[in-house]
């Protein structure tokens, strides 16, 4: 018994430094893309009245809302880390998605707005400044491409939420370029909305679909790219055990996972064996990212505590 809770502190321990470490750098990716973000948008605002770009201005909007969403992601990433107490006893790591679901709320309500913003444009266009756009939008492709770069090497559902962000400035940027190249030489003012419009409907599809990971993982659904089948199989494949059942596993925050699970030993062995069982099925857990496996075993022939339990 002594043997196991000390394997698992020395577990804990060596997870804790790898995480300590990670952490510190997410924060530092997150506090440059903030600080990144709320400068352009400063420059993105006196540019689009300067420009008279609806679409220009709305990223402004956008991107002040997403600099809010931001300072709100650095403070919940770093609770997240803390570590567990009588409180939490699982520690803060949902703390960390609580920010992905509120950066996603605030991105869907920007992205309305645009649109509300836009739609009446199409009807009564106004002209654009397209040689201005032309500046605004070369710049708004350097910046955000080098936020996104930065903080693509995160792993966090924060940090992918950011990540996506700066991917859809970069395109709508793109686009923003593309639409005042033609505006230029072109006398068709209705594409300033246009783009306005097509840019909050793309960041709107993205953030749904990454709300839907951030509430999969509040609702303790199992990861998505984790089968607990294959989890059973893994596990099966230890010396001595012959079934399992009542698994479970959900996320804690995307990365790290809880397992639960009945395992049932052969008759035969005896308590030396049921703790290397044990050990081994936590060892083969971890593959799957795992970070807490919660074993409870039976022997063979046994009757199951709680065979009504699901």
């Amino acid at each position: 018994m002594s043997e196991s809770k000390h394997a698992h502190h020395h577990h804990s321990h060596s997870h804790g430094h790898h995480h300590h470490h990670s952490h510190g750098a997410a924060v530092g990716r997150m506090t440059f893309a903030l600080v990144l973000n709320l400068t352009f948008a400063v420059i993105e605002l006196i540019g689009g009245l300067w420009t008279n770009s609806v679409a220009i201005l709305s990223d402004a909007l956008h991107d002040f809302g997403d600099a809010i969403a931001m300072l709100l992601a650095i403070i919940l990433e770093k609770v997240s880390h803390r570590q567990s107490d009588g409180k939490f006893s699982y520690g803060y790591r949902r703390f960390s998605t609580l920010g992905a679901v509120i950066t996603g709320l605030i991105l869907v309500l920007g992205s309305i707005f645009i649109l509300v913003e836009a739609v009446p444009r199409l009807f009564a266009p106004q002209q654009p400044h397209a040689d201005g756009m032309i500046l605004l939008a070369f710049l708004g492709v350097a910046v955000n491409g080098f936020a996104a770069y930065r903080v693509s090497k995160g792993e966090s559902l924060n940090e992918k939420m950011l990540m996506w962000h700066m991917i859809e400035d970069v395109l709508g940027w793109v686009m923003v370029l593309i639409g005042a190249l033609v505006m230029k030489f072109f006398d068709v003012p209705q594409l300033d909305a246009g783009m306005a419009i097509v840019l909050a409907a793309w960041i709107l599809y993205n953030v749904v679909r990454n709300l839907r990971e951030a509430l999969k993982v509040f609702l303790m659904a199992s990861p998505s790219h984790i089968q607990v089948l294959d989890v059973e199989k893994a596990i099966l494949e230890v010396e001595h055990v012959v079934g399992v059942h009542h698994a479970h596993l959900w996320s804690l925050d995307g990365e790290n996972h809880i397992f639960t699970g009945h395992v049932v030993v052969a008759g035969s062995a005896g308590p030396v064996d049921i703790e290397k069982v044990k050990n081994q099925v936590k060892k083969r857990v971890r593959d799957f990212g795992i970070i807490e496996a919660t074993i409870e075993t039976e022997s063979d022939g046994t009757n199951c505590a709680d065979p009504e339990h699901h």
